[in-house]
């Protein structure tokens, strides 16, 4: 390794790239602005690539930013993990990591993250997980009652004082069993005909329901006339396979099941419905070493979905 790279590059960088912003990682680092921007500058001449776009919005990892970030985080948590374990010793506090995801990503690639996390974590620690809602998930997070969510991104009121990193942006989808009536038909015949089967679908009081009825007017179906309201996707998955039902959904929840050929789209995904889907916390929370571990894992998982259609 070139032996100009010091620490406080790698510290540095991985501060940038988790707060989006130079200044707030100046901040959280306790150096200026302008220390910030020479550090980064030096890194990128270290290492021969551009790691960081800047732009109005802030700053955002470049596609080799992003393997770099992956590397030196990973690095990191394992040097500061490795320390506080050893110093620490058997005395080394539980740490708690309190996390709330939307369902669609705990079917999606939580398991595999946890996995990961659990492998490479050396230190004592618990994890809870929640599932729930974009609004559940934000007002626990607000409350100080959960550590980081996973979540669609909210208003602009229930984002304040919040810091959103991107993983992938996710549409809803229109899915029926494989062997269904419908899929006798084809195009708009077969939209036609889709109103008449019950409906799975949000809640009223969830966040997302005004983007499904939104898409339902786009795909010219309108409101169904029966309709079956659960926020549950055991319940969704298992009615749908013995049902003539339909459901509008979004796809992480049901891509295993489309995969495997049990559910099939009823249409492409919806564009207009796509949304952002990412890691958030509170501005002013501290990130412990486990959490910066389980961030980069995150980040490193969902990298391939980035650039997905869904």
């Amino acid at each position: 390794m070139d032996r100009r790279l010091k620490l406080r590059h790698f510290q540095c960088f991985i501060e940038v790239a988790q707060s989006n912003h130079l200044t707030d990682a100046a901040k959280s680092l306790n150096i200026t602005q302008a220390a910030v921007s020479k550090t980064l500058t030096e890194l990128e001449a270290i290492v021969g690539a551009k790691l960081l776009s800047r732009d109005r919005r802030g700053v955002s990892l470049t596609s080799q930013g992003e393997l770099f970030f992956h590397y030196a985080s990973a690095g990191l948590a394992s040097l500061e993990n490795g320390y506080e374990g050893l110093t620490g010793g058997p005395n080394t506090p539980q740490i708690e990591l309190r996390i709330g995801v939307l369902p669609t990503v705990a079917a999606r690639f939580m398991p595999s993250a946890i996995k990961q996390f659990s492998i490479d974590n050396m230190r004592p620690v618990n994890i809870s997980l929640q599932t729930g809602y974009n609004h559940l998930l934000l007002d626990l997070l607000h409350s100080g009652k959960t550590d980081l969510a996973i979540a669609r991104i909210g208003s602009p009121e229930m984002m304040r004082e919040l810091e959103f990193t991107h993983l992938y942006s996710e549409s809803l989808v229109l899915v029926a069993r494989s062997d269904h009536a419908l899929f006798e038909l084809t195009g708009r015949s077969r939209l036609a005909e889709v109103a008449k089967y019950p409906f799975l679908l949000p809640p009223k009081d969830i966040s997302i329901r005004p983007i499904v009825e939104q898409a339902l007017i786009t795909l010219g179906i309108g409101m169904p006339t029966t309709v079956i309201e659960t926020i549950s996707n055991t319940f969704g998955r298992a009615f749908l396979r013995g049902s003539d039902a339909v459901w509008m959904i979004s796809y992480g929840v049901v891509v295993d099941y489309l995969n495997s050929g049990v559910l099939r789209l009823l249409t492409d995904p919806i564009e207009n419905t796509k949304g952002p889907v990412g890691l958030i916390r509170r501005e002013d929370q501290e990130v412990d070493v486990s959490m910066r571990q389980l961030t980069s894992i995150l980040l490193q998982q969902t990298r391939h979905l980035r650039d997905a259609v869904n």
